[in-house]
């Protein structure tokens, strides 16, 4: 139970990207190494040796866990109440009763996107779009519409309450810390699987998230979205 709950942060960090969009698109596009400069010859030995110690810095990094790729927040974010269940009731939708992403209609879908970018704090719609081209498939579209669908859909509070972005993410695109892994733990098991349950009344577990043989890479393994 111990190494799903740590699991199920590895998605969190995954979720990281996956809904941002600050403005609809427009209605056509909606239908349709740091810098090192060169060692200059009057450097001396000191100064280039300093520079050639950089590429084992970066290996270092490149050797850090899965998920700490991103700076964590002070704290982890804990499940709170949405804040935008009645703006989704104005367009349409019932989080009790919601579809599929992009079952949407395009009309809803638009005045969604402001309310992902709220509650992932993005300022553009490159937050899950091309530049340029709202149409083209990026994996950020996919792993939204994934995170939709096992997560807003099929998930509730403890007594019931409906879920949406913004009950895990409260503005932040990364809301847990990774720091201290044992803490790390506890959390999940408190906010993750003490806190939510399934719309069909079914026990909230390890597995509901991670499947019977506990899969880690939810995104890759589960959904088929590579990196």
């Amino acid at each position: 139970m111990k190494h799903a709950a740590l699991a199920l942060a590895l998605w969190m960090g995954a979720f990281a990207g996956a809904c941002g969009s600050a403005t609809p698109p427009p209605e056509t596009a909606a239908d349709k190494d740091d810098f090192d400069g060169e060692t200059l010859p009057s450097e001396d030995k000191a100064t280039a040796e300093a520079e050639s110690a950089k590429p084992a810095k970066a290996e270092k990094t490149a050797e850090a866990d899965e998920g700490e790729e991103h700076a964590s927040p002070a704290k982890s974010t804990p499940i709170q109440a949405t804040k935008f269940e009645a703006d989704l009731k104005k367009i349409g939708i019932n989080l009790k009763k919601i579809p599929a992403l992009e079952k949407l209609p395009t009309a809803q879908k638009k005045k969604v996107m402001p309310l992902l970018q709220k509650a992932l704090g993005y300022d553009t719609c490159e937050g899950c779009h091309a530049e340029g081209d709202f149409k083209k498939e990026t994996r950020d579209m996919k792993v939204a519409r994934e995170m939709w669908r096992n997560f807003v859909m099929p998930l509730r509070s403890e007594s019931g309450g409906t879920l949406f972005c913004d009950s895990c993410h409260a503005g932040n695109e990364h809301v847990l810390n990774r720091k201290d892994k044992k803490a790390l733990q506890a959390f999940m098991e408190e906010e993750y699987q003490n806190k939510l349950a399934r719309a069909n009344k079914e026990d909230m577990e390890c597995g509901t998230c991670h499947g019977d043989a506990m899969e880690t890479k939810i995104i890759e393994k589960l959904w088929n979205i590579p990196k």
